[in-house]
């Protein structure tokens, strides 16, 4: 059974981001086109504890699932009994008539499987999204009476759906937001479920994030900003000028108890304007000189450099790319390949006042950092399943030697003898590099030399699989059966045996490829040797990979964009410091970079204020509201 492309809950590499995504982006193409954007959300009551069991069984039938599986979970779903617990006293057992069990790791899945056909039941002109039991429905067009006309048909064919499937959708708790920028007067829709209008709201909030009806985000914001003031009390009562936790301590609590809140969305209502933004920034630095003991008059520009936490601007943007970047990576994302048609492109270009929608906003991003041309790694369509283990050959000569009081000569005689008794396969030598300017593999084969330059934000990870990688496609060419492939990165090897533990995609390329090989009937074995060491093939392959002048066309995989990414927004931020001569910070840490602080709280709050340049003695008639004294010198 396929899921519905907008459903997201509970599946690899999804999140509520997308839903909420979906939807701003489809209320921005309709302001953009002068359209309404009319759309319901609906609250099923206890959805995950009244899913009607016979129902999935069915579904699981419907979808050609025969054998023991459908018996198992059956089984699995029978008789299931629970008891509730007061102190130390415990009820009796009662039976869960319906639902599904909690906590199961097999009950999500079971439970999207059921809900996943209420998208199903919409009509052709109607779009919905689905988080989990979180349901959102919206029609968009230029006539109010359509509009309401193929709502009203969604609502009851839901309605219906849900009556025969055991779900109770609250007409109370329903309520509907009518998305639009026209001034003119124009009545909201009369929309009914189970005989009870819908009430039309101004905002509502939908995953987190609250939308208005104008889609300025103004409400959200300021619903944020109250919730983050309520969690600086935390970082007040934990530490003052004087005694306290230290300020890594501060900053790690600010993190998880505020950052994220303001974090969380940011993709999407980084799309309001620069006005409402700014009613965030005093939270993040009212927390950076808590978190540092500086006084309030203290230039913000300062605090950022000093606590090393750039602005919420820049973590926006950096937020927004890793998000772009994963959406990209990921085939089967509905938003992989989204491209806006031509004639949006010229409207959206004609209508400057209409905010972009997130693929354009980022898009400007890209152009900014010089991102554009990037192509991330696409994700692997088919992993190793868990019961599946494919057993890598590693060779380990060297396993019990230690390189820092290991003579060279030694290593070379025992890989001398490791040739000799191996010396029925073909030896490949692999080596990745990389410097301030490049990034580069090579492959060293017995009369043949490749290397190539990669883009230079891949890591010497992505490098030394890339080799290897590069190493099995050319054996898969060759009509010799028996190789070994030598490579200084340990780090790789422990990853082919760790499969299930690493998220790189270029792993599973390897072990795809190793698979093919095996079953071709190629031996090929995999040992590591120390680098430097005086191996000739291995010096080789590092001479020819530190002098790569071809690039290949290769993709850079998500994990290294991101800190790619971090690097190319700190040097932004750098750059806007360098301005800042004036600054008597400056003067002192001219690099953006991360200081070592004191523990002892007192001390640290101390110089945190002398290098600021705001302390008790040079600015105490401003924090005071008192008179600046007069000059005993020069009577100024």
């Amino acid at each position: 059974m396929q899921y519905c492309p907008f459903q997201s809950g509970f599946r690899k590499g999804r999140s509520t981001l997308d839903n909420i995504l979906a939807l701003e982006t489809d209320i921005r193409l309709a302001f953009l086109q002068r359209k309404h954007l009319v759309a319901i959300y609906f609250d099923i009551e206890k959805a995950y504890d009244r899913t009607w069991r016979y129902g999935i069984l069915k579904d699981l039938y419907d979808s050609n699932l025969r054998g023991n599986l459908p018996i198992f979970i059956e089984n699995f779903l029978r008789l299931r009994k629970f008891r509730v617990r007061l102190a130390s006293e415990m009820s009796d057992y009662f039976i869960q008539e319906e639902g599904v069990p909690q906590g199961s790791i097999l009950s999500v899945t079971l439970f999207i499987l059921k809900i996943n056909n209420v998208l199903n039941q919409l009509p052709l002109s109607i779009k919905g999204y689905l988080y989990v039991d979180d349901l959102c429905i919206f029609c968009t067009g230029m006539n109010m009476n359509c509009i309401q006309r193929q709502l009203q048909t969604a609502i009851n064919n839901i309605s219906q759906w849900s009556d025969n499937n055991g779900f109770t959708i609250s007409a109370s708790k329903t309520a509907a937001v009518h998305f639009c920028r026209k001034r003119n007067l124009h009545l909201d829709p009369e929309l009914q479920l189970n005989g009870v209008s819908i009430p039309f709201l101004k905002e509502i909030r939908f995953l987190g994030v609250v939308f208005d009806n104008k889609l300025s985000f103004l409400p959200h914001v300021m619903q944020l900003r109250k919730k983050c003031e309520k969690s600086l009390n935390i970082l007040k009562v934990l530490s003052t000028t004087a005694w306290g936790a230290d300020r890594p301590s501060m900053l790690r609590i600010y993190k998880a108890t505020i950052l994220s809140k303001l974090d969380y969305g940011c993709q999407i209502y980084g799309s309001a304007r620069k006005s409402i933004l700014q009613k965030l920034d005093p939270i993040h630095h009212a927390a950076l000189r808590i978190c540092s003991g500086a006084f309030r008059t203290s230039p913000v520009q300062s605090l950022y450099v000093d606590c090393f936490e750039p602005a919420l601007n820049y973590r926006r943007q950096m937020l927004s790319l890793h998000y772009y970047f994963r959406i990209k990576s990921n085939t089967y994302h509905p938003f992989h390949n989204f491209k806006l048609r031509p004639f949006l492109v010229r409207l959206q270009e004609a209508r400057k006042s209409f905010i972009p929608v997130f693929f354009s906003r980022v898009h400007n991003i890209l152009t900014d950092l010089h991102l554009l041309y990037v192509h991330v790694t696409i994700q692997p369509k088919r992993n190793f399943p868990p019961w599946k283990f494919f057993e890598t050959h590693v060779l380990q000569p060297f396993e019990n030697f230690n390189k820092s009081n290991t003579a060279d000569i030694i290593y070379q005689k025992i890989f001398i003898e490791h040739r000799e008794q191996y010396n029925s396969f073909v030896p490949i030598y692999t080596d990745g590099s990389k410097s301030a300017d490049q990034v580069s593999f090579a492959v060293v084969f017995p009369n043949t030399i490749f290397s190539f330059r990669l883009h230079p934000a891949c890591s010497i990870f992505t490098a030394e699989i890339t080799a290897v990688l590069y190493a099995l496609e050319q054996i898969s060419k060759s009509i010799q059966k028996m190789f070994i492939i030598y490579t200084d990165s340990l780090s790789v090897l422990k990853s082919l045996d760790s499969v299930h533990d690493h998220t790189h995609p270029l792993i599973f390329s390897v072990l795809d490829i190793l698979e093919t090989l095996a079953s071709q009937g190629f031996i090929i074995y995999l040992c590591w040797i120390p680098s430097h060491v005086g191996i000739f093939g291995n010096e080789q392959a590092d001479k020819a990979a530190k002098s790569a002048t071809l690039s290949i066309n290769g993709t850079v995989p998500v994990g290294d964009l991101k800190k790619h990414i971090q690097l190319l927004l700190y040097a932004k931020w750098q750059e806007q410091w360098n301005v800042e001569t004036g600054n008597k910070l400056h003067a002192l840490k001219p690099t953006v970079q991360s200081w070592p602080s004191l523990k002892n709280r007192k001390a640290d709050t101390i110089l945190t204020r002398l290098r600021v340049g705001h302390t008790r003695f040079t600015h105490r008639p401003l924090l005071l509201g008192e008179h600046a004294p007069m000059c005993s010198q020069c009577n100024c």
